[in-house]
């Protein structure tokens, strides 16, 4: 049996299990691909709810989800995401470290293409500072790591391409997504059942 967690009951999913296990969770991204990317659409250009309608379900849907995942029983993040790091990411690990900023970044970081504002990424994965699917230096981890997976952002309409990335990697991203759907009455006209 694949490990996962059970939610309650919801109007919005009427049966709820949520897919823990990184394998599952990427073959059923990969299941759900020309679907997901029909959602995107519709939610792009069909839908009838404004972008701060969709805002507000993405946020009530995450509240639901985040109540019921814990991340240390998964840490597919860390180990298939590379976070970027700008240079008050680099000083407060280095300094956590008890090392000089360039020795830290010459052993853990590559030069990022996305430029200025995140000019580093993580040189490996999995991460090295993952130890037991726990971050090793959780309190003084990158902003990218705090902030991910970037779902209480607004205006999700218009990173739905990211989204669609992370739906492969991150559970609680996969069953917002898959709840959005619900929610915006997509299942009843892009899915047969």
């Amino acid at each position: 049996m694949l490990p996962t967690k059970v939610g309650r009951h919801d109007p919005v999913c009427l049966a709820w299990i949520m897919i823990m296990d990184p394998i599952e969770l990427r073959r059923q991204a990969e299941l759900r691909a020309a679907e997901n990317a029909s959602f995107r659409n519709f939610l792009k250009h069909y839908s009838k709810l404004s972008a701060e309608e969709v805002d507000r379900l993405v946020s009530q849907i995450s509240d639901r989800v985040w109540k019921v995942v814990d991340c240390t029983t998964c840490g597919n993040c860390c180990r298939e995401v590379s976070p970027m790091f700008d240079k008050k990411d680099v000083e407060r690990l280095a300094r956590h470290l008890g090392t000089t900023e360039s020795e830290f970044v010459a052993k853990h970081l590559l030069p990022a293409e996305s430029g200025e504002d995140f000019p580093w990424i993580m040189r490996e994965r999995p991460c090295p500072f993952l130890r037991e699917n726990r971050c090793s230096v959780y309190d003084q981890r990158p902003d990218s790591c705090r902030c991910y997976p970037y779902l209480d952002k607004p205006d999700f309409v218009y990173r739905t391409l990211s989204m669609m990335e992370r739906l492969y990697d991150c559970p609680a991203v996969f069953e917002v997504w898959e709840q959005l759907k619900a929610a915006t009455g997509f299942r009843r006209r892009g899915r047969s059942r």
